[in-house]
């Protein structure tokens, strides 16, 4: 379990199953999040038991989380480490807010803080990354603002509701996460 300011990261269990299906079934999650693989439960629950893993296991190459509220233990999203790359030293970072009422809330930046924090200081890597697609201008302005830096462009790389769109690559060394001056005011009032 990773605790942040305003979050709780716990690994999945069964049970949250109903949850994550709720939100899969959630256009406006699945466009951002694109961590999911099918909206049936079953399928849900057999990737649960997957991804539920040990981080640290160096088998390990994807865990995902659910998100909590910290103040009253409520599920509000999804995050993901996957292509977690301990011989080059890197990993991308998914995360997702499934509860409508608490996008925009200041949630995403605290799940992003807790899981640069085990990238670089759990696992020890050099680099976190995220893959936005072009249509979801808030993310990739939101990467861009906290400080990830672009590092490329795939056009035309995903087939998205009938038309083709870019996906952009953005990426953070443990060295920039380091001088960012929101992370130590953030984790200050942790």
């Amino acid at each position: 379990m990773y605790k942040g300011r305003k979050i709780i990261l716990r690994p999945l269990e069964t049970k949250d199953g109903e949850i994550i299906q709720k939100w899969y079934v959630d256009k406006e999650f699945r466009m951002a999040y694109d961590e999911y693989t099918s909206v049936e439960l079953d399928s849900i629950r057999k990737e649960i038991d997957i991804t539920s893993g040990n981080v640290l296991d160096p088998k390990t190459q994807k865990v995902v989380y659910l998100v909590l509220r910290k103040n009253d233990m409520r599920p509000i999203g999804l995050a993901c480490l996957r292509q977690i790359d301990r011989k080059n030293g890197n990993a991308e970072l998914v995360l997702g807010i499934g509860e409508k009422d608490m996008r925009l809330a200041g949630y995403g930046v605290d799940i992003l803080i807790v899981l640069l924090d085990i990238v670089y200081y759990e696992l020890g890597l050099e680099k976190a990354y995220l893959r936005i697609y072009d249509y979801h201008e808030l993310g990739l302005n939101s990467a861009i603002s906290f400080g990830f830096l672009t590092e490329g462009k795939m056009r035309k790389q995903a087939f998205v509701e009938g038309k083709y769109v870019d996906l952009w690559i953005l990426g953070l060394l443990k060295a920039e996460y380091e001088v960012l001056p929101l992370v130590p005011k953030w984790k200050k009032k942790y």
